[in-house]
């Protein structure tokens, strides 16, 4: 994707149950913001591009309505790596390309795009700035038991799956700290918005 000299783009990134989509949502009440993550969704839908380039190449685990069964799309995402860079390799294009299309039609000068796989994907480099969410093991194991369901032990292998938080921070331009409450993280969300405003 290439750079917009008009625009400035802002990827927001970080581990499972760091609190990305927390800040994603502080954000929308001033300037646009796309999930990634729904882009991905969209695209696995029965008939979308990501389906039909998926079953071509690919046994993929299907439901009664011959829609992408979810759960056992993620377990063997998450247990097979090689099954999980062919998947990637499917994907990650279509999602830069439906990336590239929306920054294209928002109006705004300032634009963020949610992407929890920044850094494993290769796509740093189309982001004028990074903002990584981070927080502490032990509350991003709490949060995806309480808010997804997910295991401790199953989020500790998918989190496995990732880079650890200490790469992604040095990596970034800008590192909000989520361990505390709604207010502490909407003070960092507020001072890097004016300062990416300028």
């Amino acid at each position: 994707m290439p750079k917009m000299s008009k625009k400035k783009i802002i990827a927001i990134t970080g581990s499972m149950g760091s609190g990305k989509s927390m800040v994603s949502t502080m954000i929308q009440k001033r300037y646009p913001v796309l999930d990634a993550d729904q882009v991905n969704r969209d695209l696995i839908k029965m008939g979308n591009a990501g389906y039909r380039a998926l079953s071509k190449k690919l046994a993929l685990p299907l439901d009664s309505h011959q829609e992408i069964n979810k759960s056992e799309f993620s377990k063997k995402i998450f247990s097979d790596p090689i099954y999980r860079d062919q998947v990637e390799a499917i994907l990650h294009p279509l999602i830069m390309k439906a990336i590239q299309d929306w920054i294209k039609n928002q109006k705004n000068t300032l634009v963020f795009i949610e992407i929890p796989l920044l850094f494993e994907a290769g796509m740093e480099d189309h982001f004028e700035e990074i903002w990584c969410v981070v927080c502490d093991e032990e509350v991003a194991l709490e949060r995806l038991k309480a808010g997804r369901n997910i295991s401790r032990e199953e989020a500790k292998a998918r989190l496995a799956c990732q880079y650890s938080p200490v790469i992604k921070v040095q990596k970034s331009d800008a590192v909000l700290y989520n361990n505390g409450t709604i207010e502490q993280l909407q003070e960092q969300v507020d001072l890097y918005l004016e300062r990416s405003a300028m």
